[in-house]
């Protein structure tokens, strides 16, 4: 490997097999150490980019329930990137994530499915473009996206790197993410002030009824105050005069 974390394609086409082994081990350091997912999807695409073809840019949309959409980019502007917000949602990375299958063209210039993405994607310099959709969890889908200036880029190995470049990203970011939520809840038990002492009982409760830590009896009421549509201090606070009256 080179410095800077750059893996370059072996015959400027193709990467080799030891290259692609190195990729896929330097794309699990970044998203295991990673602060956040928007971090982890930055590490993710640098990689990807350097080991694809060099005319060949790297993009990933990740679309939550009831979250926006969030697309992340190498190199591709975001009115090309972003088909929610300039193609009303007509491309081939939402086609991807809709039909839950790879989509591919090798020729925008004869491509019909999406033409006014096509037409935007040309003017800026792309003529091929790949998405490969994936899983992170049940409500988290995504697309891992090649955009290409050359007309058949993607030919020999690249749909099957791609394939194996997402999968192996989408493990690895489902149990990232839920190590990140599991942090945060955390430093939120550690962070409480003397005053919080409501939520402070309120954890004592479930973890008495739970027989879970601080940090899982935090989950609980964050989940709980989430489903009632309520902030933590109400959740708390109903819960230790729940308790109380029963007491009483």
């Amino acid at each position: 490997m080179h410095d800077d974390a750059t893996v370059v394609a072996a015959d400027g086409n193709q990467p080799h097999l030891v290259e692609v082994v190195a990729a896929l081990k330097e794309i699990t350091e970044r998203i295991t150490s990673a602060g956040s997912v928007t971090e982890a999807v930055h590490g993710l695409l640098k990689v990807s980019a350097d080991i694809v073809t060099a005319d060949t840019q790297c993009g990933m949309a990740l679309i939550s329930q009831g979250e926006p959409a969030t697309f992340i980019a190498t190199g591709v502007p975001p009115e090309v990137l972003d088909e929610i917000r300039y193609g009303d949602g007509d491309g081939p990375c939402m086609e991807a994530v809709r039909t839950r299958g790879i989509v591919i063209s090798q020729d925008l210039g004869e491509e019909t499915r999406w033409p006014a993405w096509s037409q935007r994607a040309r003017e800026r310099g792309f003529w091929s473009v790949l998405a490969y959709p994936f899983d992170v969890d049940a409500l988290m889908v995504g697309s891992f996206n090649l955009y290409a200036t050359e007309r058949f880029a993607f030919a020999r190995d690249i749909p099957l790197l791609a394939m194996l470049l997402a999968d192996h990203a989408s493990l690895l970011l489902r149990v990232r993410m839920r190590q990140l939520v599991q942090e945060e809840r955390l430093a939120q038990v550690n962070d409480l002030q003397p005053g919080d002492t409501t939520i402070e009982r309120a954890i004592g409760i479930v973890m008495a009824q739970r027989g879970c830590p601080p940090d899982q009896a935090l989950r609980h009421l964050h989940d709980a105050a989430t489903h009632l549509g309520v902030g933590l201090p109400a959740v708390a606070e109903r819960l230790v005069q729940t308790v109380g009256d029963r007491a009483s």
